[in-house]
């Protein structure tokens, strides 16, 4: 009869059904068992087992939706079989069923784990049983689901927040800080929690405490604030910059409560300040050096007629005085439009290998001379390694900064000069934009002086910026170190406090495997006679009194001269006649001074030729002109030109004499 009530169970089993376990040695028992199972309402797939042998092997071999037991088994009992079940690890629903239970032992049972238990002479509501402890089991199934679930989403949660770069924290209105992550530690200084539950946001981290309370009344109206920013001070003392955006969390009855996450901003405003900060010089310096370069043609204008006109009058005490005034009012504004060109770094360079050691004790001497006698002057040099810049230049940038220490110190004090290497790395560079890496030579200039406060910082190296009173100052000593350094690819840091002194740090670029150049020779000036020449001379010149200037003084020392206003008007004075030399202007309308002396030393092969020009780019972007090409910058006065042009015909004839 078991035998058929199996076989028709199985036969049944069309769908997944549910693998029951029966263990039981009675078969009249198991039939009973299996009839009441048909009660339950869905397939069923029976397993019969006997012994505790043959039970852990159906354990081990299948996995079952529920087990029936009887109590009492030969040799063990069922709640030997519910231990062997949790042993493998398996928290499948356990019904025992008994002929008797006493009370103690139901309650063993129910402490034990077991589901549920049926009377033998209630097998009736065996499948009530099994449906309510599926029905228990599911449910408690889907709870674990969810608390898994939970679990898991906790963890990734607190894994965000932990590691996120962002400082995220809770605080009370009263600025008691409730928790924070990891970033937020980072961000204060603090190397433990502890440490930051010492501190409160409003007497300790904010700079401006009442910052925080218009942050909290804001977010109490609001209840979301974004992108406000605020300083803080670290635990150690330094005040950063941070960007805010908070919420309220608090629910009715509670105290406040808020949300922040917190982004340190001190290096990306430090950045945007000097990147505002160089475009304003950037476009300040293009203003200068255009003004410069117009300014450029006037002044050497009135320069070159005054010294023609002082010439003159040698004899005429009256009108050469008043012509060598002009002279020298015209010196001091050409010496302007060089500092303003220094600052646009337009001027021209002469670059050597030089020890900034060398230039700082040739210095020396004249510093005492102009420094007073009440304020101590110290040097400090280190050795350092050759720097590829001009001499006169870095003794103007030094010259400049002594004479800036020396104003800010009326009553007396102290000025260091100091030199020494440093080596500026990756993470310098990104603070500091336009800084380069590497070694760089440094040139320091310290004072115990009247201080600066963060406004005046942002405009000293401004053109004709001064805080001196009027008459007692240009403007220009500081906007001209900022050019010279710019221009060798240097930059200079400003460290200054009012009352406090000024410290200004200058770095330059070391020369790899360079050697320190001595300084030339100087030749003796020529004498006029010495300039005279008979060769003809090509000027093209679109300013009418340069050229006018430049034609009359090689006209007087005797040369030829063709005068032209653009380069396709020289070109057409050369078609008859050959020129020894071209003067000719870089910037000119219809043919520009590069494209003149392309097409004449085409026509007249080793051709000599002078640029003439105020900026100094100019100076750099002529050299494949032509073979033979010099260089002469505005304003120039007439000796200038003239001694340049003897000497390039002089060093033309000279080569051919030796032949």
């Amino acid at each position: 009869m078991k035998t058929s009530i199996l076989e028709e169970v199985k036969t049944t089993a069309v769908t997944e059904p549910l693998r029951v376990l029966i263990v039981e040695h009675s078969r009249l028992d198991v039939e009973l068992i299996l009839a009441q199972l048909k009660g339950i309402g869905t397939r069923f797939d029976a397993t019969l087992v006997e012994d505790q042998q043959q039970f852990v092997r159906a354990l081990r071999e299948n996995d079952f939706g529920i087990i029936l037991s009887d109590y009492r088994l030969p040799n063990w009992t069922g709640l030997d079989a519910l231990r062997e079940l949790r042993a493998c690890g398996k928290d499948t629903p356990f019904v025992v069923i008994t002929g008797t239970l006493g009370e103690e032992a139901a309650v063993e049972c129910i402490k034990q784990g077991v589901s549920d238990f049926v009377l033998k002479d209630n097998l009736p509501r065996l499948p009530s049983v099994i449906k309510r402890t599926l029905n228990e089991k599911a449910l408690r199934d889907e709870n674990n689901r969810a608390h898994e679930a939970l679990r898991i989403s906790e963890t990734r949660n607190r894994e965000l927040v932990d590691h996120a770069v962002y400082g995220i924290f809770h605080a009370a209105a009263d600025g008691t800080f409730l928790d924070a992550n990891p970033a937020l530690l980072s961000i204060l200084g603090c190397s433990q929690l502890e440490d930051l539950h010492a501190l409160n946001l409003v007497r300790d981290v904010y700079r401006f405490p009442e910052q925080f309370l218009q942050h909290v009344a804001d977010c109490r109206s609001r209840g979301l604030v974004h992108g406000a920013e605020a300083e803080w001070r670290r635990r150690d003392g330094g005040i950063i910059t941070v960007r805010l955006h908070f919420r309220h969390l608090s629910d009715p009855g509670e105290a406040d409560t808020m949300e922040f996450i917190t982004e340190d901003v001190t290096e990306l405003r430090a950045m945007e300040r000097q990147l505002r900060q160089a475009q304003k010089f950037e476009a300040i310096g293009q203003l200068a050096g255009g003004v410069a370069h117009d300014f450029n043609n006037v002044i050497g204008a009135i320069l070159g007629w005054a010294e023609l006109g002082l010439d003159e009058n040698q004899g005429r005490t009256k009108a050469s005085e008043r012509f060598a005034r002009i002279k020298e009012q015209a010196e001091r504004a050409a010496a302007l439009t060089r500092e303003l060109l220094a600052f646009s770094r337009r001027q021209v360079l002469q670059r050597q290998a030089i020890d900034l050691n060398t230039v700082t004790s040739g210095l020396i001497s004249f510093l005492d001379k102009v420094i007073s006698k009440n304020i101590e002057l110290k040097v400090l040099t280190a050795p350092l390694e050759v720097v590829k810049a001009d001499p006169t230049q870095i003794e103007q940038v030094l010259m400049n900064l002594c004479l800036n220490a020396r104003d800010a110190m009326p009553n007396g004090g102290r000025m260091v000069v100091e030199t020494e290497m440093v080596e500026l790395d990756e993470a310098y560079a990104r603070f500091y934009p336009g800084v380069a890496t590497g070694r760089h030579a440094v040139l320091s200039v310290s004072d115990t002086g009247m201080g600066m406060d963060a406004e005046t910082r942002e405009r000293i190296f401004e053109p004709f910026f001064t805080t001196k009173e009027k008459g007692k100052g240009t403007g220009m000593g500081l906007a001209t170190v900022y050019g010279i350094v710019k221009q060798h690819g240097g930059f200079i840091h400003v460290y200054s406090e009012p009352g406090q002194g000024s410290l200004f740090r200058v770095y330059l670029p070391v020369l790899e495997g360079g050697v320190a150049e001595g300084s030339p020779a100087k030749v003796p000036a020529a004498s006029v006679a010495e300039l005279r020449g008979t060769e003809t001379i090509l000027i093209a010149e679109d300013h009418e009194s340069i050229r006018e200037m430049a034609r009359q003084t090689l006209m007087s020392l005797g040369y030829r001269v063709l005068s032209a206003a653009d380069g396709e008007e020289a070109l057409r004075l050369c078609a008859e006649d050959t020129p020894a030399i071209a003067i000719l202007d870089v910037v000119m309308p219809k043919l520009g001074g590069v494209a003149t002396a392309q097409k004449l030393t085409a026509n007249f092969r080793g051709l000599p030729v002078i640029f003439t020009s105020g900026y100094s780019q100019d100076s750099e972007n002529v050299g494949a002109a032509a073979t033979n090409t010099h260089y002469l910058q505005k304003p120039y006065s007439p000796m200038a030109l003239g001694r340049q042009v003897r000497e390039i015909l002089d060093q033309i004839k000279g080569p051919a004499a030796s032949k």
